[in-house]
């Protein structure tokens, strides 16, 4: 459940800081206040080329996150979020956006198999513009002389309940950040930490990948241990075995490849 939290936190901040100055600062940043905001202690954060052998993602399919988060009882003033998904076996999309974004659209296309992410703009006067770039990974590790632990509890429920015509099994999950419930799709054969593992990984992401589950996350809450943050996640406009091939077309755009400057991992 955390998996799929950190995920729709990452991609939100991503398409937040669009104008960072380079790919590396803009994936640091965004995991910094991923971490920050799902409430993980301080780690070194650093990125690299990503060369990890292509593993197909076993699942065809589109849905949209809706994310709201609260501080102090109360709903950001840029909640809610909007994250469209689009993904096949070597091929997945993400186009973060929100309610009260200017008139500016952003996507990422990863190319799983070659290595490549396309990162697509359309600025408010129309103009397509984009940039080619080799897959780079975010790693995040504890801060030095500090172990590892795995204090995760989730536990699989004998309550379910119907969610746009699939039938959700209740989970409950806490560790020390805090606590939350998800009800998930389990006849959605998803693997969210395939998806995650292309952006990050390092040994404080991997216990986040250890999930006792296959589904896909319908609904989602988390509760942070102050008691006084929480994030609300729902699944919206699924689609299964079929994909609009739309969300992965470059057409249209112009492309600056990039994939062979030295700080994208050359």
């Amino acid at each position: 459940m955390r998996t799929a939290l950190l995920l729709s936190l990452l991609v939100v901040s991503v398409g937040q800081n669009t104008h960072a100055q380079s790919l590396e600062e803009l994936m640091k940043r965004a995991m910094e206040q991923s971490q920050q905001s799902a409430g993980g202690g301080a780690g070194s954060v650093t990125i690299e080329e990503n060369n990890d052998p292509f593993e197909p993602l076993g699942f065809t399919g589109s849905y949209k996150m809706e994310v709201h988060n609260y501080k102090s009882g109360k709903e950001d003033k840029d909640s809610p979020m909007f994250v469209d998904l689009a993904f096949t076996d070597d091929k997945m999309a993400i186009a973060p956006h929100s309610s009260s974004a200017a008139k500016q659209d952003m996507r990422m296309i990863y190319d799983l198999k070659n290595k490549f992410t396309y990162t697509l703009t359309t600025d408010e006067n129309g103009k397509r513009t984009g940039m080619k770039m080799k897959m780079m990974k975010v790693n995040v590790d504890e801060k030095e002389g500090k172990a590892s632990s795995d204090k995760t509890k989730v536990v699989r429920t004998d309550e379910t309940r119907t969610i746009a015509g699939h039938t959700c099994r209740k989970y409950t999950f806490s560790d020390e950040t805090g606590s939350g419930e998800a009800w998930i799709a389990e006849d959605v054969k998803f693997d969210p930490s395939k998806a995650m593992g292309t952006m990050v990984g390092g040994k404080k992401v991997e216990n986040w990948q250890k999930t006792p589950y296959t589904g896909l996350v319908m609904e989602t809450t988390w509760n942070d241990a102050n008691g006084k943050d929480k994030m609300v996640m729902y699944c919206k406009d699924l689609v299964v075995g079929k994909v609009d091939e739309a969300a992965f077309s470059t057409s249209g755009y112009e492309i600056m490849d990039m994939s062979n400057m030295p700080m994208f991992g050359k």
